[in-house]
């Protein structure tokens, strides 16, 4: 927290009058990164792969200037009993938020809702492993991190499709119900 208000200008007793915590400084991060994200998203068009590509290389790209605090608190993102985590009841609201753009992205497929619901939250978590990555790559402007998005997404996408199949949807409702039983 004193960095932190050194580096604002503010006195430590100040910082602590907008952010009671180091946890609620974190929580205003992911809210103020997710509204970017938002501002982007509003505007995005294209196909759902484009739109898709973007939402994942938007958030890489808002992030990049902030992967030293990341890395340094990446124990608390996977960690499902901390409250920062990427799990945790706490950062639901946020959470959803970022499901919702993968949700409209893929909204033009046509999917049936419960499968674009499921995809959304596939892709969310497909966003996390990208994260872990990402604050571990050392190429320059993380040009390997960018390179697993547009890889993953052409790995995941022609797999859309299947899912609205008969089989697919049978899948599909295993997989939510695996989902709901371990509490996620």
């Amino acid at each position: 927290m004193r960095d932190i208000a050194r580096a604002a200008g503010l006195s430590l007793g100040a910082a602590y009058y907008h952010f009671p915590s180091k946890d609620a400084l974190i929580f205003a991060y992911y809210a103020d990164t997710e509204a970017e994200l938002e501002a982007r998203a509003a505007v995005a068009s294209g196909t759902p792969r484009e739109r898709l590509g973007g939402l994942l290389h938007d958030r890489l790209d808002i992030l990049a200037g902030h992967r030293a605090m990341l890395a340094s608190i990446i124990g608390r993102l996977v960690n499902p009993g901390d409250p920062l985590s990427a799990l945790s009841a706490e950062s639901r609201t946020i959470r959803d938020r970022a499901i919702a753009h993968f949700a409209s992205a893929l909204e033009p497929t046509g999917l049936p809702a419960d499968v674009r619901a499921l995809a959304s939250d596939a892709l969310w978590l497909v966003a996390m492993g990208l994260l872990l990555v990402f604050v571990n790559d050392g190429s320059p402007g993380q040009r390997k991190s960018h390179g697993l998005v547009d890889d993953a997404l052409d790995l995941l996408l022609p797999m859309l499709p299947f899912l609205a199949t008969p089989i697919g949807r049978g899948l599909c409702t295993k997989v939510v119900a695996m989902l709901a039983k371990a509490g996620l």
